[in-house]
């Protein structure tokens, strides 16, 4: 049995952090050697390229999974550490048997032909022809598949934008070349990963299940996203409770957090079958949304969580939540839309939960200073997070 090679590793285990980056790099490498082909690079330049192209995002295995992971644009802090993936994958594998013009790709392969690249500000022909190939062909693997933040470009559409980044962010040349060459390709075969699903499952519901039993409401938003891209109706029913101030300074945040797993509970009971949440994440980061036929319960603020629904759930049903939290105490509001009948529009249904939600921050200053004061320090581990946090969402 031969032995696996240092950079096989590397590779394997950038898989087990983030599956999406594999088959990232892989059609990556298929559309750079196309591109150097039609080029005339010679056999060892071409093995050059493969060389540097399978192992350009190594680095990311040092990256931290909130990071990595996240199902959504990075903030400009985010942003300059994922940057650092360039340099932490350089001195990853700068000693191995990789040749320096496969390295160059890795180094230089987040450089711009306009000098505004990272991390060294190199531009035109400084950067080293086989990285200006690598970009390209990232650069157009990274336009045209789907995340579950963004949709995925049509081809016409990425070879738009290639040319309109010609000479700014592309070679020119390179965008020619790479044009014509993708223009004739009709399949791209990409070999399937390795990661065992539940080995999968598992860390995607160590990142992204709430404590209360639904999924963290970083999901909720690239999740609206995708289901109404899908173009098909579905239903979004928020739930609120109205006295989680109240049970907290009355019977303690453990009783307080105990309502909230309650409300879970009785959803999932009563609206959304109690299918297997790991599954149901897994697919939102695969972006298989079209697959979820059973209804997703997020939680989008300290007390409210929202269900997605590929159908409207039965009035009955909706009401039997109420009705089964009220019997321990816990008041409940509802607020209940369907796409596209009662909303149409992103910015639509943000601002509709909004409104239905802000009432929790007019309602905190009609406590006294003493309750306040008192809220905070005995009540902390759940009301810090029961402001609504759909405020900040862009």
């Amino acid at each position: 049995m031969m032995k696996e090679n240092v950079t096989d590793t590397l590779l394997r285990v950038l898989e087990y952090r983030d599956v999406y980056t594999r088959g990232h790099t892989d059609r990556g490498v298929f559309y750079a050697l196309k591109i150097g082909e039609n080029m005339g690079l010679s056999t060892k330049e071409l093995e050059y390229l493969r060389m540097g192209g399978m192992v350009h995002d190594v680095g990311k295995i040092a990256i931290p999974d909130v990071i990595l992971l996240k199902p959504g644009k990075l903030t400009k802090e985010e942003f300059e550490i994922m940057k650092l993936h360039v340099s932490l994958g350089y001195e990853l594998v700068k000693g191995s048997e990789i040749p320096k013009e496969a390295l160059d790709v890795l180094l230089y392969h987040q450089e711009k032909y306009d000098g505004t690249g990272y991390p060294f500000g190199l531009r035109g022909e400084q950067i080293p022809l086989l990285a200006r190939i690598y970009t390209v062909a990232d650069s157009f693997e990274a336009m045209t598949s789907r995340r579950i933040y963004k949709k995925a470009k049509s081809w016409e559409q990425a070879f738009k934008e290639m040319e309109e980044l010609a000479s700014t962010h592309f070679d020119p040349d390179v965008v020619s070349y790479a044009i014509r060459t993708l223009q004739s390709l009709k399949y791209v075969e990409i070999s399937p990963s390795h990661v065992n699903q539940e080995i999968e499952k598992i860390r995607w519901n160590f990142q992204y299940m709430d404590p209360t039993g639904a999924i963290r409401g970083d999901l909720f938003l690239p999740a609206l996203k995708a289901f109404m891209e899908q173009k098909d109706s579905f239903c979004l029913t928020v739930f609120d409770i109205n006295n989680l101030t109240q049970i907290n300074l009355q019977r303690g945040w453990e009783a307080g957090n105990e309502a909230l797993k309650r409300l879970v509970w009785a959803i999932n009971l009563q609206c959304c079958s109690m299918h297997d949440i790991k599954d149901v994440i897994l697919k939102l980061m695969k972006e298989d949304v079209i697959d979820i036929m059973s209804p997703v319960i997020f939680r989008i603020g300290g007390d409210e969580f929202a269900v997605i629904a590929p159908y409207i759930p039965p009035q009955e049903k909706v009401l039997g939540v109420v009705k089964s939290m009220k019997e321990i105490g816990v008041d409940i509001d509802y607020l209940q839309m369907s796409y596209p009948s009662t909303f149409s529009s992103y910015d639509e249904v943000l601002d509709r939960i909004f409104s239905f939600t802000k009432r929790k921050l007019i309602g905190l200053y009609n406590i006294t200073p003493w309750q306040r004061l008192s809220l905070l320090s005995s009540s902390m581990p759940n009301i810090l997070e029961s402001l609504p946090l759909l405020v900040v969402f862009p």
